[in-house]
């Protein structure tokens, strides 16, 4: 929680006011608290050559509304299975001190999607949540050799109807008995660039199941 006071004698001058519940950090905490829930977000390709945009940060912001604690950083241009590798390092770290696989989320958008998809493979854990938002591009999957037959864990699709780049993940993510999946259609008119538009009345539409998905 972002807040800033003063106190003076009696008196008590609030001097800013609560920008949002959770943290965003660019890490994974050194200690981290086991009873937190914590949601890396991984951005699209604008910001691998334009770097941590107003758009970006908007949406860090808006997931850090709830109760969790985001992790999220502006990388640089990215082999999805390369970095997704790294996912699965810190995934495992927090793992290993002793945050339950349930509190653990990994959401991406567009790009940050294919990302999402291959880790959910590398991590190879049922309980894990991740969140593909704009859906899926067979083609990009096909380009960056993501096989999304190996996803593994419970994965939720959601997509704008009107998108031309990515659209439903159904039949290219497949429910099994180690993949529970879950899709939303969204119907804004906006297609893919929904998931940047920093107004509130769009970023609910994919910020409130994501949070709902990761149990924030």
């Amino acid at each position: 929680m972002k807040l800033l006071s003063i106190f003076s004698g009696v008196s008590f001058f609030l001097i800013s006011e609560i920008l949002y519940a959770g943290d965003v950090i660019s890490n994974i905490p050194a200690e981290p608290e086991t009873s937190e829930k914590y949601i890396f977000y991984l951005h699209g390709s604008a910001e691998e050559s334009d770097g941590a945009t107003d758009k970006y940060e908007t949406a860090l912001e808006a997931i850090a509304e709830s109760s969790a604690t985001v992790i999220s950083e502006a990388r640089g241009e990215t082999d999805p299975n390369a970095y997704a590798e790294k996912i699965k390092l810190q995934v495992s770290q927090l793992i290993a001190q002793g945050v339950p696989a349930t509190n653990i989320t990994i959401s991406g958008f567009s790009k940050g999607s294919i990302i999402t998809l291959s880790a959910s493979g590398i991590i190879n854990n049922t309980e894990v949540n991740y969140v593909l938002l704009a859906g899926c591009s067979a083609f990009l999957n096909s380009k960056y050799s993501v096989d999304p037959t190996k996803a593994v864990g419970r994965i939720l699709s959601i997509y704008d109807s009107s998108d031309d780049k990515f659209g439903s993940c159904e039949g290219i993510v497949k429910p099994s008995d180690k993949v529970k999946f879950e899709e939303i259609e969204l119907d804004s008119g906006k297609g893919h660039k929904l998931f940047r538009i920093p107004k509130e009345k769009f970023i609910e539409q994919w910020r409130d199941p994501l949070t709902d998905w990761a149990g924030a």
